[in-house]
């Protein structure tokens, strides 16, 4: 039997604000959802840059679009307090009828070498929808996010501070919550700076956001804030209504300790639930039983690693080291190679040398250790990473931070 010839490959290519209709028919296409037009003209429409946008058109099918991506030009703040532009990717799709022929990749591709041909962001995150498909593009496992559920009422150490937390109404929230954001955010490796447009979206009840929950309440501490929407129930017994958390954003341990008792403490529910917490949340700590809380750890942002010798110096490490160590990257070859590494409390470099490497690792796993999410020691653990065992002590040490990193959004 005579096999028919592999279609031909379709060019990825930039795509303009005349292409918005076909962006949002292939989105909503590959995603099952339905953007209300308000919801597009006030919320959305505002945070797209349609001119980082690519995408792929097949000429015999109409010229539909049918595979697509997209760039957020995003602030992040790096280990050591420095806030630095990366690429966030979204709105990636293919349209169903075109998948398995390579249309992700080209669409990573264009992207990335995009970012370096033109020396633009050295660093591109993503939240994936499917956990399986980045890394075989160089994307690492970098910042987790954690799903908590806690019990009304549980009960704190004894010992534990607390201060006064209000509530306040969403206009008032508006002038208090982003300046408290920007000066907290400057401070946890993982939080992204936010634009006006964005803050628009946090503050939407729009339906899409809110889910049947309640309009967004909002509670206040001098040294943070907790975002949060109440789902109401009543059962035969009484209230049964659940607190869901959209986000806790605290600057000091007594402000953590605070916002988590006054939401802890809310007459009426029964359950409170947070699907996007930092995984080294102190609430864990504070609680008598810590029993009361169940965690589940997630996949969040994954981190890809565009110029290894732009990235290197964005932040600082926990420890000295000076390691010659051999980079595996097939996706984006000028990474290849063996460098020397020197990483201090101040910075980092890197340069190309001949000298024999003394640590081996693919730039996915060194983008899932450059946060200090992933401990360089797991990879060591699982067979992933090798080398001689001092040198892999040093460098593991070198990139771990006191705690986990941290982002409580997605994009």
């Amino acid at each position: 039997m005579i096999e028919p010839p592999a279609p031909a490959p379709l060019p990825v290519i930039p795509l303009t604000a005349a292409d918005l209709p076909d962006i949002l028919h292939l989105d909503t296409a590959a995603f099952g959802w339905d953007v209300p037009q308000d919801f597009l003209d006030d919320l959305l429409g505002p945070i797209l840059e349609l001119d980082r946008f690519v995408g792929a058109r097949d000429p015999d099918a109409g010229n539909e679009l049918v595979a697509q991506g997209c760039i957020y030009s995003k602030q992040l703040t790096f280990p050591g307090g420095s806030v630095h532009p990366v690429a966030g990717v979204s709105w990636v799709g293919v349209r169903a009828g075109w998948r398995r022929r390579g249309l992700l990749r080209d669409v990573m591709k264009a992207q990335l070498h995009g970012l370096h041909d033109a020396n633009a962001e050295p660093v591109a995150i993503l939240t994936a929808s499917e956990a399986a498909l980045y890394g075989r593009y160089g994307y690492g496992q970098a910042i987790n996010r954690c799903q908590l559920t806690a019990s009304h009422g549980a009960a704190f150490r004894p010992g534990v501070r607390t201060e006064t937390v209000r509530e306040v109404r969403a206009q008032q929230a508006h002038a208090i919550v982003p300046p408290l954001y920007a000066r907290i955010a400057r401070t946890r490796p993982g939080n992204l700076a936010r634009s006006d447009a964005v803050w628009a979206m946090r503050f939407s009840d729009h339906e899409v956001i809110r889910k049947d929950a309640s309009k967004k309440r909002w509670a206040i501490h001098q040294d943070g804030f907790a975002a949060y929407r109440i789902t109401p129930e009543w059962a035969d017994r009484g209230p049964n209504f659940a607190l869901h958390i959209d986000e806790i954003c605290a600057g000091t341990s007594v402000a953590f300790a605070s916002l988590w008792r006054f939401l802890l403490d809310l007459d009426l529910t029964r359950e409170i639930s947070y699907d996007g917490g930092w995984v080294d949340d102190p609430m864990s700590a504070l609680l008598l039983d810590p029993r009361s809380v169940s965690r589940t750890e997630k996949d969040h942002v994954w981190l890809r690693i565009v110029d290894l010798d732009r990235t290197v110096g964005l932040r600082t490490y926990s420890a000295p080291a000076r390691v010659v160590v051999e980079i595996t990257d097939t996706f984006c070859p000028w990474n290849a190679g063996t460098w020397t590494v020197e990483l201090s409390e101040t910075g980092g470099t890197v340069e190309r040398t001949d000298a024999p490497a003394v640590v081996r690792l693919d730039i996915r796993d060194l983008a899932a250790c450059f946060f200090g999410g992933t401990p360089l020691g797991r990879l060591v653990a699982a067979g992933l990473v090798d080398g001689d065992p001092d040198s892999l002590l040093g460098l593991g040490a070198a990139l771990a931070t006191p705690v986990a990193p941290w982002c409580p959004e997605g994009f």
